[in-house]
């Protein structure tokens, strides 16, 4: 795949506040010479808002509205080369049109790393891209707009493979609670303290609120403390230093998404093993038995022989196709 050359480029990046990854493309595009314009994708940013915002976009319509035109009226006159949507969850459709007029020469280009059916009217807004790439494959089959093209690793996430390290930990789960997600930790957890294994665990929800709301209407919920959970996100930097220590890391995906999360994909940029339950995982062409396992939601078991085997390494064209560099240059080429 030829490289995208966005030295000297402008663009205007829109994504929603997620981890600070999207500082980490704004970064990278900068160090490649771009000069970046970032907003948030979304008009609304508190915890109850963002609780509604799952139920309907449409409840934030005019907050969205007057955002937006803020937002064009503060870059009247620039002269962009991309536009650069992640989600789209909250822009108008009526806003991608005045893109339009506003930057006649820009290319408009989606990304979603979420799967369509969890963005509600996101079809309707095909049309006014130029180009659409999505992390899930299965979305990429059904909807021909749409371009397959898995997400990356950030730059933090680039080890080189050490086989006789010493490890603090031999697994370890961080990212945010949702659907199912702490039942299938649950499991793992009582399978890992029967092994023996020493583990990590970072479990963060968005607020208390969204905690109690679980209390309310999870039943595994029920006699969990609040301790359990941080409500604190932490930094991509401390992300890194605990997956460094650690041998096998746990994902687990929205059971309605198909797509590879982050997660997955900067284990392999870090050379580690995953326990997955991604069932999807075995279509990519990182995947080896030997470095995955693949779990079942309702009755996880984890295979001894991969608990003791060592990471096997991949070739190097696989590994540096799920860079950023490579993600950022194939999101923005042209067909």
């Amino acid at each position: 795949m030829a490289i995208t050359d966005i030295n000297g480029k402008k663009i205007l990046f829109f994504s929603p506040a997620f981890f600070k990854y999207e500082n980490i493309i704004a970064n990278k595009m900068q160090e490649k010479g771009a000069e970046v314009d970032m907003y948030d994708v979304r008009s609304v940013t508190s915890a109850i808002e963002r609780a509604f915002l799952k139920i309907s976009p449409a409840i934030f319509k005019n907050k969205s509205q007057k955002y937006y035109d803020e937002i064009i009226e503060q870059n009247k006159g620039k002269d962009y080369d991309y536009i650069l949507i992640i989600k789209c969850d909250m822009t108008p459709a009526n806003i991608l049109k005045q893109f339009r007029t506003e930057y006649p020469n820009a290319k408009l280009c989606l990304y979603l790393w979420d799967s369509v059916d969890n963005i509600p009217g996101i079809t309707k807004k095909f049309k006014y891209f130029d180009i659409i790439h999505s992390f899930d494959m299965n979305d990429c089959e059904k909807y021909p707009e749409l371009h397959f093209r898995p997400l990356f690793f950030a730059d933090q996430f680039k080890k080189t493979p050490k086989p006789d390290k010493e490890y603090k930990y031999d697994i370890c789960f961080l990212g945010t609670i949702h659907s199912d997600r702490y039942a299938i930790i649950k499991q793992v957890q009582n399978l890992a303290e029967e092994q023996g294994m020493k583990s990590f665990w970072f479990l963060y929800l968005q607020s208390k609120f969204i905690y109690f709301f679980y209390k309310m209407t999870k039943k595994e919920f029920r006699n969990v403390s609040e301790t359990e959970f941080s409500f604190n996100k932490m930094s991509t930097a401390d992300i890194a230093h605990i997956v460094d220590q650690s041998r096998i890391i746990l994902d687990i995906q929205h059971p309605k998404q198909t797509g590879l999360t982050m997660r997955t994909i900067e284990m392999f940029g870090m050379n580690k093993k995953l326990i997955t339950t991604n069932q999807s995982i075995r279509n990519y062409d990182f995947f080896r038995a030997s470095n995955v396992a693949v779990v079942e939601r309702e009755n996880v078991k984890l295979p001894e022989d991969f608990l003791k085997s060592q990471y096997e390494p991949l070739p190097v064209d696989i590994y540096e196709k799920y860079s950023l560099e490579s993600w950022i240059s194939e999101v923005l080429r042209d067909f």
